[in-house]
């Protein structure tokens, strides 16, 4: 056989043996692709692709928070440079695969002393010059490197994942921080708009104490409930103020720089209703956190791949050529070549379990990362459902809230006019009065409980655009 067929069988057997040893993608559990219910009147189940569904709530503020928070939260950056370092350990690992050259120049100057025929010792001094390039290679003939190489890719889809898991987080968090940040603005302009309605009714009532048409007591009464109307109003403030410093921490910029970026004031984000939703393979597909546990469950069957192959032998092959003179102006003379080739076999003997014992771990490692991978898709499973469940019945309950904050807001208009006009009493003035208070107040909450809904919608079904895309504002 000549040595170029050789080759050629040689390489057919590496590709032969890292064939092989490529793992299988896993696949979710059968009975989880049975139900799928509980979807809001009028949506379809289809498969929901990556958008900037924040775009949905129509708030170019909320776009501009999520455009500096990608470009600046700290841990995306941090995920940013742990997938970075997985790309690096990926190309080392492909890197084994391949020969490696080397070369090297060299230079020596000994001295020595030599016996004369008379028995006399006279020293000599030698100077050599050499150069030469050689090159080092494993035959990966049993698939352990490429084994390697594979698991190694495997883990930069995972970090790939992971970094896809913490933008879609951070995307959730910014519009669950700002329409908490709205919300509680909102419950403080009612507390205010509220408390100036009922000092209206105290002074219409103070006045009738002064003519002697109303009683201590009723002035007391309005008195007492002004002034629990005024006291939700800090309680509202410093909530709107954690929500604001959660955006900031969020967007890693100062207050004072998000001041520039966020209004004082803004209208409460609603998101139009949602049409589509992902099915149950869908969820499966777009899951950042499954997508990581699928590689690490690819991953860890390559490295119990590698761990077996540990039990054949190694075999490297080595060459070198290069010239060595004594004389720097003579090294590239004829004579002066140099070569050598080598080729090296290591194989295991008795190593009192060590072998057996890399293979055990790795197995143990792949049944890990297989329970680990079945618990992801079932999480993410019950969270998409259960999102979808309270973004229904929280749309239910709005509509709701917002019929009775309307005809609460009636009640109140008659109850003043009545009063004023002396055919109603005090008693039920204030009654209206605090039934319009917690109905408006319980119908801006569940307006933004649906807008937080929605957005919980968005993230257990892993709906992100791509990194680094910039799509355009949807209509």
């Amino acid at each position: 056989m000549t040595p170029a067929r050789r080759l050629l069988v040689l390489a057919a057997a590496i590709a032969l043996a890292a064939c092989a040893g490529a793992p299988k993608k896993p696949q979710p559990p059968a009975d989880l692709q049975q139900s799928w219910q509980d979807a809001p009147a009028g949506a379809t189940t289809a498969a929901l692709p990556p958008k900037a569904w924040w775009q949905d709530f129509h708030d170019p503020v909320l776009d501009r928070l999520i455009s500096v928070a990608e470009a600046r939260n700290l841990d995306l950056r941090l995920a940013e440079g742990r997938l970075l370092e997985a790309r690096a350990l990926a190309r080392a690992a492909r890197a084994e695969l391949f020969p490696e050259p080397t070369g090297s120049v060299g230079a020596d100057r000994s001295r020595t002393r030599t016996r004369s025929q008379g028995g006399a010792r006279t020293p000599s001094t030698e100077n050599t010059f050499d150069l030469s390039v050689g090159a080092t290679w494993e035959a990966d003939l049993f698939g352990r490197l490429a084994s390697e190489a594979r698991a190694a890719g495997a883990d930069v889809t995972a970090s790939e994942a992971d970094r896809d898991a913490v933008r879609l987080t951070l995307l959730a968090d910014v519009a669950d921080a700002y329409i908490e940040l709205r919300l509680y603005q909102a419950l403080a302009d009612l507390a205010s708009k509220n408390a100036d309605a009922q000092g209206g009714t105290v002074r219409i009532t103070r006045a009738r104490y002064e003519q002697g048409m109303s009683s201590r007591l009723d002035v007391e009464r309005t008195e007492a409930q002004l002034a629990t109307t005024r006291a939700t109003l800090p309680q509202a403030r410093e909530q709107a103020e954690t929500a604001r410093y959660r955006l900031a921490l969020l967007l890693a910029v100062s207050p004072d720089e998000l001041t520039e970026t966020l209004p004082a004031t803004g209208p409460l984000p609603q998101a139009d209703a949602l049409a589509v939703l992902a099915g149950p393979v869908q969820v499966v597909a777009q899951r950042p956190d499954v997508r990581a546990a699928e590689s690490r469950l690819v991953a860890a069957a390559g490295r119990v791949t590698a761990a077996q192959a540990l039990r054949y032998p190694q075999i490297s092959l080595s060459a070198m050529l290069g010239v060595e003179s004594n004389h720097v102006s003579e090294l590239f003379s004829p004579g002066t070549r140099v070569w050598s080739v080598g080729a090296g076999l290591l194989a295991p003997l008795f190593d009192f379990g060590r072998i057996s014992a890399a293979i055990d771990a790795a197995d143990a490692r792949q049944q890990q990362a297989l329970a680990g991978y079945e618990l992801a898709v079932r999480t993410a499973l019950q969270e998409a459902q259960t999102a979808i469940v309270l973004y229904t019945q929280g749309a239910i309950r709005q509509q709701e809230l917002t019929r009775a904050a309307t005809a609460a807001r009636r009640a109140a208009d008659l109850a003043h006019r009545q009063y004023r006009e002396g055919t109603l009493s005090l008693l039920e003035v204030l009654d209206a009065e605090r039934t319009l208070y917690d109905a408006e107040t319980e119908s801006a909450q569940a307006t933004a409980d649906v807008s937080l809904r929605l957005v919980a919608v968005y993230r257990t079904m892993g709906v992100v655009p791509p990194h680094g895309a910039a799509p355009d504002r949807q209509e």
